[in-house]
């Protein structure tokens, strides 16, 4: 199955992620996100993070990962290549994402993202297969 793909946006870069279940979805999204940001063949897994949130609605929850995982990234210049969702409902996440510390000589960072928005945001699922566009700021 398809983990994500490209969509036309006029200024900003759009997304449609999928998975067979809301977790894979994430955990794609997680990747779909670093794969904008970074070559991931490049991105060894050296350090773990975990990650909790709370938010009142799946599509919020989503926003949210999405803008924490950019948060560590900018704040601790990491960069993640691994994403397992432990815990997933529809108003609380549990996850553990791994990566390594930025290397200018190693890795090649292809875009600078600078938030995931709400603009034209989806989140359904359909026949099993769950589905959700997301347009990241860049």
């Amino acid at each position: 199955m398809l983990r994500y793909e490209l969509i036309d946006h006029t200024a900003d870069i759009g997304m449609r992620v999928f998975g067979t279940t809301l977790a894979e979805l994430f955990e794609n999204a997680g990747v779909a996100l670093f794969e904008l940001i970074a070559d991931l063949t490049t991105v060894s897994v050296r350090h773990y993070r975990s990650v909790s949130l709370s938010r009142e609605t799946p599509e919020d929850l989503l926003v949210e990962w999405l803008n924490e995982l950019l948060f560590i990234c900018d704040t601790e210049q990491l960069l993640f290549s691994s994403f397992s969702v432990k815990l997933l409902d529809s108003t609380s996440l549990t996850a553990r994402v791994g990566g390594e510390v930025y290397q200018e000589d190693r890795h090649r960072i292809k875009k600078s993202v600078k938030a995931a928005t709400y603009h034209n945001l989806t989140l359904t699922c359909c026949n099993g297969i769950w589905q959700a566009t997301v347009v990241f700021d860049v």
